[in-house]
Order: structure tokens, then sequence, then C-alpha cells
């Protein structure tokens, strides 16, 4: 009967900690926009600053999915980084404008946390975040002629609410369920 007890503990005390999890991710934005017009200097850089704001030292790793978006942290090729609590790291972001068609593009850049102990038995992620890039190779901005008044009345439109992101609610979820599946495959 203890070991019963002990173990309904244990899983409460588990799903307790996923689900108020702290985060291990801070950006300093995850949003970004360019401009580009052929015959200016390229590749473009950003630096991206990263913070480690969870209690533990953990990897950060970052990848793109573009041929067009080159990742890496800045003094190094390589993709990740062990950051001890409260440590910031700049990962770059190099941009090739010339290997795109001309108008707008976009694309995502993927950063992970994951356990640093778990890495040799299963890849456990603490936190997600995605940073998103659009480049506007060659678009000109063209000023549209004042439209001509008019005096119809038309009825008072009240703007819909704007549906809230689940995303991170769902991240959530996903890894609650999977910490609940690792912690059940021990238990029994």
């Amino acid at each position: 009967m203890d070991s019963i007890f002990a173990k309904f503990i244990l899983l409460f005390a588990s799903i307790l900690s996923v689900v108020s999890a702290p985060n291990y991710l801070r950006l300093e934005t995850d949003d970004l926009n360019f401009d580009f017009k052929t015959g200016g200097n390229y590749p473009i850089y950003y630096f991206l600053n990263v913070q480690n704001i969870g209690p533990g030292k953990e990897r950060f790793e970052i990848s793109s999915d573009e041929p067009w978006v080159s990742v890496y942290r800045e003094g190094t090729n390589f993709v990740f980084v062990e950051l001890p609590p409260q440590a910031y790291v700049n990962f770059v972001l190099e941009i090739r404008p010339e290997r795109l068609p001309d108008g707008a593009n976009k694309t995502e850049v993927h950063l992970k946390v994951l356990d640093i102990e778990s890495l040799v038995s299963q890849e456990v992620v603490l936190d997600e975040a995605e940073v998103s890039i659009a480049l506007n190779k060659n678009i000109v901005q063209t000023l549209s002629p004042a439209p001509t008044p008019t005096f119809v009345s038309e009825p008072a439109r009240t703007p819909l609410p704007a549906a809230p992101d689940l995303s991170p609610i769902l991240k959530q979820l996903q890894a609650l369920i999977d910490s609940l599946r690792l912690l059940l495959s021990r238990l029994f």
C-alpha cells in the first residue's frame, strides 16, 4: 500500500513540476523584418541575443530549414551551446538575400533548450521558441492616391477580438504528456 501511495505522490509531483515548469529561454525579439535591394551589401548579419532564465545549466540549440538562412553561435560554427543560469549568448543569423527571388520571403529559425542530463539516454526538450524572419527583396513602396471622399453612411463595425495564441499552452501540454509517458514507463 505504501508503494502505491509513494508512486501516486511521485506522479502528482511530476505533473505539478511539468505544469509549473519554468521557462528556460528569453529572446530579445521573435519577429525580424529586413528590406533588401539588388546591389546592396550582403549577407545580412543579425545577432540574436538569447538568455538562459532557467534554474540550471542546459543545452541551447538553434536551427534553420532554409538554405538562405545560416545560423551559428557567435565566434564559432556550432549550432549549440551549454549555458549556465542567467547567462547570455549571441547566435548569428546570416541571411543570404541573393539566393531569393524578388518579393516577400518568410521563414522561421527554431530554438530549443535540452536537458543536459537526459542527452545520453533520451532527448528531453525543456523549452522551444521560433523567430520569424521576413525579407522583402526589391519591393518598391508606392504611394496610392488618396481616395475620393464620399458621403455614404456605413454602419459602425465592431472589430472581432483576436484569437488567443494557443501554441505555448499546447507545447506545455505536449511536454506534460511526454513527461507522464516517461514517468509511467519508468515506474511500471
